[in-house]
């Protein structure tokens, strides 16, 4: 209270001082308004003049020029029209204001008019021509429109006289009140001022700017009653340079008045007090804001003073409610929070305390005695000195133990109090208890770094553990071998048992692992069906009786569930530093290796070299460029001869897709062929290989009097779609080719193989008219029942048999039955690869019908083929081969 009295003088010095500043500026206020108000009078009594002086200018010149150009074309008081449109032409012309010119009589008939729009409608003009009648002068009428919607126009009426001194017409001329060519422009109008031109009882003649709204000018609008009123007084009295505040439109403005006797106008100038309170605010805002700044810093020096004299008197209060605050917030606190001296003698606990050391009220009897001597500080007991140097260097220590007595985690955390002379008197000691936390992290650990199922390390885990494995092998000189390995045919057991089976599958494979590389490598789990296993070793053998082991304890038979599974694993093997010195180099080569164990055959390790990854980096390019190659014009087609083996003579020919890569230059169909099929691009090349055929075809044709023929290769990836039926219909009425002329090649193994599924689609091929031929006969199937219920024409001799058979008998034999079984059938019989006369002969005695090979041609393109052709088909040549035949 004594402060509270204290302040009390300075209240009402404050008071006091605000009353004084704002009675002041109230008068200076009001003194600054009649100021402003007597200065804006000022300009408008000096722009009201210089308004009267501009209106009765405009007007004095319009009336002279209107007398004297029309005046002279009256000839004895008739009126030449064309004479005075000339004159409303000209003066159009000179008056860029004036939008029309009338001529009226004294009774108010239009007799001409002339002007960019049509006159407006004059309402009774009588009053008007009435006043010229006795006054004899030029009059202004009221405000008009050219129409509802049109512009403004104001009309000046100018009486013709004769030489008698009478009125004999009248001429109209209605001047624009608004826009760029208006009467305005002749007029100063200042900003924010309105002008206006009224007639003597407040008629408005003209206003600018026009207000808003403002339509009842077409009836002669007029100022209120006791507008016009207080405007007439003003005139009256002589004070019209003093002004006067009217309500003008429902608007307050200051106005000054002037009045031109010979146009009976009164000229109004005004201007909106709110503008003018604009102006006085603009005046008063330096001196408002000096009297606010001058305020503000008395509030601010009272507040001030009234903080200091607070503050003193609450100090004490402050500290005490902190340091309860402080007191509620340590016991209440989850953490066991305990002060010691600088020697660790305890001085004070909190109730967690007791918590802590599984002790009732033992925070109460641990005053005075060491920290140490409880538990579970005391596994700090070896780290005490090291703790007490730290805290000295950097003021605070944090670490985590655990427990022996309940193997609990706990969190330490100790900082230092120190004395005004920075030397140090206490500890704080905060500790937690953080197991579920710990368990949680061993949790999250787990699941980031094994895997589930199996338990074993994953991809993840693999690449640290193998990294620190290659590290060590690097100090140490010694190799390690990576093995990447996959279980065979893994897919078809979860596809046929279920995916509950292929875990346990995979939970065993892993046993198997663990149990045989136990002491001996490091097993991981990659993902779904693929392990990794690592480990050092000082000669290859090692790692290939690693590999045998693994492969021996996997393949042994499973039973899962009452079902027995045979599995087995395909290994890949790379070796540190000899073929990668880094991780991902490491398990790519494996992997690399591993496919090459697959292509092989499965249940095999095969180890990497550098030649097959140049062959999979060329399979990779192989893939990418041949997506594009039709596109890019690479792919082609060559064609190899079927002749005649009695005669030599050509019977038709093979098509043979070739490849020219811009990358990879010429790859082999054998090579590019399968990768079409794996990577679905077979059948676009399939059908661009017949399209082209049967056009080849059809040109060759044209160079043979013997009918030829046209075989196109089908592949397992075509006929495994219905599509390629339309697509052979497509091609075949696309280019016109008779289908007779073509024959669909598909391998013996093929058809064996997919018989029941192919054997529909054949039929529908066949029925466009085409033939079918068996290639590689004699390769592949064991069963023949197929040729007597299939409408197969041709059988085509592998060339495997017709290379061997001059010298091998067995060769020749089964050569021999084929042509024979065939030709039981009603087949042809096309053998292929000759290429010596012996082969030739052999055949020829076998009663072969066609044969294919070098002998004959080799494969030639288009236009090569053509050549061969066409000399073959020459009369000599033909006859000369006929001769020899």
């Amino acid at each position: 209270m004594a402060g509270q009295e204290g302040i009390k003088p300075l209240k009402l010095l404050f008071t006091l001082l605000s009353v004084i500043l704002l009675s002041a500026l109230t008068v200076f206020s009001i003194a600054l308004w009649d100021d402003v108000k007597t200065s804006q009078y000022d300009k408008l009594y000096k722009q009201n003049q210089t308004l009267i002086s501009q209106s009765r200018s405009f007007f004095d010149h319009q009336t002279r020029l209107i007398v004297k150009t029309v005046q002279a074309r009256f000839i004895d008081k008739k009126l030449q029209k064309r004479s005075v449109s000339n004159v409303f032409e000209y003066l159009l012309s000179a008056t860029g204001e004036a939008a029309v010119f009338s001529l009226i009589d004294i009774k108010g008939k239009v007799l001409l008019s002339k002007g960019d729009i049509n006159p407006p409608q004059l309402p009774s003009q009588n009053t008007v021509l009435e006043n010229l009648k006795v006054s004899q002068t030029a009059q202004i009428g009221y405000l008009h429109r050219a129409g509802l919607l049109g512009e403004s126009l104001l009309p000046f009426y100018v009486p013709i006289l004769n030489k008698d001194k009478k009125i004999i017409a009248v001429v109209v001329a209605f001047y624009r009140v608004q826009g760029k060519s208006s009467l305005m422009q002749n007029f100063i109008s200042p900003d924010n001022n309105t002008i206006w031109l009224l007639g003597e009882l407040g008629q408005v003649r003209m206003s600018y700017p026009v207000p808003k709204g403002f339509v009842s000018d077409l009836f002669g609008w007029r100022l209120a009653q006791e507008t016009a009123s207080e405007i007439q007084y003003n005139l009256q009295s002589g004070k019209t340079k003093q002004g006067l505040e009217l309500e003008v439109k429902g608007e307050q403005v200051l106005a000054n008045v002037g009045y031109l006797p010979e146009y009976k106008l009164i000229t109004l100038n005004s201007y909106p007090v709110a503008k003018l309170f604009s102006s006085w605010l603009e005046r008063m805002r330096p001196i408002g804001i000096v009297f606010v700044l001058f305020l503000l810093a008395a509030l601010l020096a009272y507040r001030v003073s009234l903080q200091i004299s607070k503050r003193m008197s609450d100090a004490k209060q402050t500290a005490e409610g902190n340091v309860q605050k402080l007191s509620k917030a340590i016991e209440q606190s989850p953490d066991s929070v305990v002060i010691t001296d600088n020697l660790w003698s305890i001085e004070y606990a909190n109730s967690h305390f007791d918590l802590a050391t599984a002790k009732p009220n033992a925070h109460d009897e641990a005053r005075g005695h060491n920290i140490i001597d409880f538990p579970p500080y005391n596994v700090l007991t070896r780290d005490l000195k090291k703790i007490s140097d730290e805290i000295s260097l950097k003021g605070s220590w944090f670490g985590e133990r655990k427990t022996d007595f309940d193997g609990k985690w706990y969190s330490f955390s100790i900082s230092h109090i120190t004395n005004p002379d920075d030397e140090l008197t206490h500890y704080v000691v905060v500790v937690q208890d953080i197991s579920s936390r710990k368990q949680a992290e061993a949790k999250l650990y787990k699941q980031a770094n094994f895997d589930p199922l199996t338990g074993l390390p994953n991809r993840r885990r693999t690449n640290e553990n193998l990294t620190r494995e290659l590290q060590n092998a690097w100090k140490s000189k010694q190799q390690v071998a990576v093995l990447y390995l996959d279980i065979d045919n893994f897919k078809t057991v979860n596809d046929t048992f279920g995916h509950m089976i292929g875990d346990q599958l995979l939970q065993l494979v892993a046993g198997r692992l663990v149990k045989c590389c136990k002491g001996k490598a490091q097993i991981c789990h990659i993902s779904g069906d693929e392990f990794l296993v690592y480990a050092t070793y000082d000669k290859i053998p090692e790692v290939e009786s690693l590999a045998d082991k693994i492969l021996r304890n996997v393949e042994k038979p499973v039973l899962i569930e009452g079902k027995q599974i045979f599995i087995s694993v395909s290994i890949g093997i790379s070796c540190y530093p000899e073929d990668n010195n880094e991780v991902a180099g490491l398990i790519k080569f494996a992997d690399i290796a591993l496919f090459e164990s697959k292509k092989d055959g499965r249940n095999r390790y095969s180890f990497f070299d550098h030649e097959l990854d140049r062959r999979l980096k060329r399979r990779h390019t192989i893939e990418t460029e041949l997506r594009q190659a039709l596109e890019r014009g690479e792919i082609y087609m060559a064609y190899q001869s079927k002749n005649n083996i009695d005669t030599g003579h050509i019977m038709g020919f093979e098509a043979l897709m070739r490849w020219n890569s811009s990358v990879l230059g010429p790859v082999g169909p054998f090579e590019f062929i399968e990768i079409a099929e794996e990577i679905g691009v077979i059948n676009e090349l399939g059908e661009f290989a017949l399209r082209q055929a049967c056009l080849d075809l059809i040109e060759l044709q044209k160079f043979s009097d013997t009918p030829l023929i046209m075989a196109v290769n089908l592949s397992i990836r075509q006929l495994n779609d219905d599509s390629v039926i339309d697509m052979v219909d497509g091609v075949i009425k696309e280019t016109g080719i008779d289908p007779s002329r073509l024959e669909l090649e598909i391998t013996e193994s093929l058809l064996a193989e997919n018989i029941e599924k192919l054997l529909p689609r054949l039929e529908k091929l066949l029925e466009f008219g085409t033939s079918l031929t068996i290639d590689d006969f004699g390769t592949g199937y064991s069963s023949l029942s197929y040729l007597t219920t299939f409408p197969v024409s041709t059988l085509k001799v592998d060339r495997a048999f017709v290379k061997d058979m001059v010298h091998n008998q067995g060769d020749a034999t089964l050569t021999h039955t084929i042509i024979t079984m065939a030709h039981a059938l009603k087949m042809k019989v096309v053998a292929e690869g000759i290429e010596d006369e012996d082969q030739l002969a052999m055949l020829r005695d076998f009663g072969c019908d066609i044969g294919q090979g070098y002998l004959f041609s080799r494969p030639l393109i288009h236009k090569e083929m053509e050549i061969l052709v066409e000399t073959e088909n020459l009369p000599n040549t033909r006859a000369l081969n006929d001769s020899l035949t």
